[in-house]
């Protein structure tokens, strides 16, 4: 029946009277619970506005369980089976839902990590902690960007940031990018990133971990490599010889590699015609990277922040950008790549080229100023500063 209508030449504007309806009635019931109390100990976290147990509202969410606060937890998705288990402790509430304004109208803390996508009216008792769901990168973001922004993006970013409480940094340099770009002027915690305190537990468990579910021996190199995407979703950038990179990476450093590629959660990977083996993997249906990136042993970027952490963690990162000058005119950078201590390419023969003339003595020699540059403050603990805070303003 339904596949029927959605045939019809009525389709469209059917779909159109009934979002219409759904947002007048989100409206009107968020104004009917405007009025009720605030529960004082209740947060609500969010991912990507609906996504499954990731990011940034996880390893928060996994502090405050940990810790056993005595505080009724909610996390907004759209569906039960998005990746990772959820914690028994965990209530989940579709997203747009009545009960999702319900909560959202009588929770003391909201816990996202991207622009809410949904109307919502917030209460001068109500805080509203924005995570973000990267740290510094090549990339400059939101009114940095110049004109990639639309004005409608503009006006609706101004207003989801005036209802921001606090943002999280784990540098130096990217407090001074939240403070540039956010439209936004209040607390920054810098003390980490939540997600970024896995690097700093048993990383032997998560190499294990990882290895054991590509079914490859525990002595297994990976080289993970982590395009990011571009706004007009192109994909003919992703060109990187994958073969030639491994046989690369085994005459440099020795030992069998394994390639994990890993897609954009913006991009389609289906889109793109790659060809997987038994030695290149496709890593984009792993639901944590974070994961993949601590059990990893080198990163292929273009322009995203994990080739940053990489350089954080003393580990390889190699930058693969055939685009880099078109990025650099659309998008613009916060720094130019002779400033970033990583070998960077802009052909495969480059790219080979680079990993296997790799200088540890030269990646420490540019290393060093780089990270008295980003001055991190990572160290394993961001989660626990982020409920730290939560306690303190209950």
């Amino acid at each position: 029946m339904i596949e029927r209508l959605r045939q019809s030449s009525a389709y469209p504007l059917l779909l159109k009277a009934w979002l219409g309806l759904r947002k007048a009635l989100i409206w009107l019931f968020w104004q009917l619970c405007y009025p009720l109390p605030v529960n004082r100990k209740k947060i609500i976290f969010s991912n990507f506005n609906g996504g499954g147990f990731g990011d940034n509202p996880k390893y928060v969410a996994e502090a405050c369980i940990r810790r056993k606060l005595p505080y009724r937890l909610y996390w907004v998705c759209s569906s039960q089976n998005a990746g990772e288990p959820f914690p028994a402790e965990l209530t989940l509430i579709r997203p747009g839902s009545l009960s999702f304004v319900y909560h959202m109208a009588t929770a003391r803390f909201w816990v996202d990590n991207t622009r809410k996508l949904y109307y919502f009216k917030k209460k001068k008792n109500q805080i509203y902690i924005h995570t973000a769901h990267g740290g510094p990168g090549m990339k400059r973001i939101e009114r940095d960007a110049g004109d990639g922004l639309t004005p409608e993006y503009i006006a609706y970013a101004k207003r989801d940031s005036a209802n921001m409480d606090l943002l999280l940094s784990n540098s130096r340099f990217f407090t001074e990018c939240l403070r540039s770009s956010y439209w936004y002027d209040g607390p920054i915690l810098e003390k980490g990133i939540p997600k970024n305190d896995l690097y700093f537990q048993d990383v032997s468990a998560q190499r294990k971990l990882i290895r054991d579910y590509y079914h490859l021996p525990q002595d297994a190199r990976l080289v993970l490599y982590v395009p990011t995407w571009r706004e007009n979703r192109k994909l003919n950038v992703y060109h990187l010889d994958f073969e030639g990179c491994l046989k690369a990476f085994e005459t440099r450093f020795g030992g069998t590699w394994y390639m994990l590629m890993r897609m954009h959660p913006n991009v389609n990977a289906d889109d793109f015609d790659i060809h997987y083996t038994d030695r290149v993997l496709n890593a984009s249906p792993y639901p944590n990277v974070q994961e993949l990136l601590a059990g990893g042993d080198a990163v292929i970027t273009d322009y995203s922040s994990c080739g940053f952490e990489y350089i954080q963690l003393d580990r390889p990162s190699f930058i693969y950008a055939e685009d880099y000058e078109a990025m650099k005119k659309e998008r613009g950078f916060y720094l130019d790549l002779d400033e970033i201590p990583v070998p960077a390419a802009f052909s495969n023969e480059e790219m080979i080229k680079n990993i296997l003339e790799f200088s540890e003595e030269e990646y420490e020699r540019r290393r060093a100023p780089f990270m008295k540059r980003m001055q991190y403050y990572d160290d394993g603990h961001a989660s626990d500063a982020v409920v730290d805070y939560i306690v303190e303003h209950t």
